[in-house]
């Protein structure tokens, strides 16, 4: 947590809060004063059968758990698995398939999706899935579409896809004609995971993987995250670390042979992981009115850069570090000079 403030993050939507201990974690953090950031949890659905046993849980730990900064009003659920193992859900058949019939693996039909949205949102609950491939986020996307249909004008709730490794250009546009939120762990972008997929995907697909400038372009709302799930890896949760890897399309620590990650079209602009990582980032947490931009009535929530972020070379974006993080005006890391003044500071964000 220490390490998240010190880049400057003071909100989080856990991608799985691993029990009731570690919701009342946070709780006890936030009543201790200590916590010094927004916490938002998720419940994980294991299938379509145990809905309304997560649905119960969750309504346990918010009357247990809720508090000023941490709370839970998301359920988390993985459709498919991952593009290096081949088990996700895929639109055409795996390119190492002889038979011409596996279309990888999914957790859940379109029918049972449609029916678990339609009643999170008479439960007023925010739903985040995991997918990776083109036929989960094609399903995804066809259940959000009927789901809302069928709701009419009662629609309440935000519908996060994390991850979207695989899309289908056909599909691009569709996250901001159905005002679905794209989540993308941006340190994944130079080929952290190196070239496993290419078995299962073949060139064609591969090469197409991690595109979301198309989603950006058609006006989506792409948000950025990092998904590291242990200490191994915790350093590339610094959000500068992600920004150089997307943004270059080569991983800082382990680049592929090829060099750039294709297609070298989709490196993504600072301005837009900027974005990504503020005010787009404000909204699955609803904090759009009173965080992630610098305007007057919003809370003082502040990142000072030693370095300005657009003048740095590409490859040192990664070394950029924050001089002071201001937390609703608290400083919670770094140092500002003696007269309360922002110092050398380059650069507010």
């Amino acid at each position: 947590m220490s390490f998240l403030n010190s880049y400057g993050i003071i909100a989080i939507l856990d991608g799985i809060t691993e029990g009731e201990s570690s919701m009342k974690l946070f709780y006890d953090m936030e009543r201790a004063g200590c916590l010094n950031m927004y916490y938002e949890g998720t419940c994980l659905l294991e299938d379509y059968e145990h809905l309304d046993e997560c649905i119960a849980t969750l309504r346990e730990w918010q009357k247990k758990y809720i508090s000023k900064h941490a709370g839970i009003h998301t359920i988390k659920f993985f459709l498919d698995g991952t593009n290096e193992l081949g088990n996700c859900g895929v639109l055409e058949p795996f390119s190492n398939d002889k038979t011409g019939t596996d279309y990888g693996n999914m957790n859940m039909t379109e029918d049972e999706l449609t029916k678990v949205l339609i009643r999170l949102n008479q439960e007023a609950i925010d739903m985040h899935i995991h997918l990776v491939g083109d036929r989960s986020f094609r399903t995804a996307c066809n259940a959000y579409e009927r789901a809302k249909k069928e709701c009419n004008e009662e629609w309440k709730i935000y519908l996060q896809l994390a991850h979207c490794e695989l899309i289908d250009p056909s599909d691009m546009v569709r996250v901001a004609e159905l005002g679905i939120i794209v989540n993308w762990s941006p340190h994944w972008g130079g080929g952290y995971f190196g070239e496993a997929a290419r078995e299962w995907l073949g060139d064609e697909r591969f090469n197409r993987m991690y595109d979301f400038t198309k989603i950006i372009g058609s006006g989506g709302t792409v948000t950025y995250s990092s998904d590291v799930i242990g200490q191994c890896e915790a350093h590339r949760a610094n959000p500068y670390f992600g920004m150089e890897c997307s943004h270059t399309r080569s991983d800082v620590e382990s680049p592929l042979k090829c060099g750039i990650r294709q297609p070298e079209s989709a490196k993504l602009p600072l301005e837009e992981m900027i974005k990504g990582y503020t005010i787009k980032g404000a909204v699955p947490f609803r904090f759009e009115d009173r965080m992630g931009s610098i305007e007057k009535g919003k809370l003082a929530h502040l990142v000072i850069l030693k370095q300005d972020l657009f003048k740095v070379p590409e490859n040192e974006i990664h070394k950029v570090e924050p001089q002071a993080v201001l937390f609703k005006g608290k400083l919670i890391s770094g140092n500002l000079s003696m007269d309360g003044s922002f110092g050398t500071g380059y650069a507010v964000v």
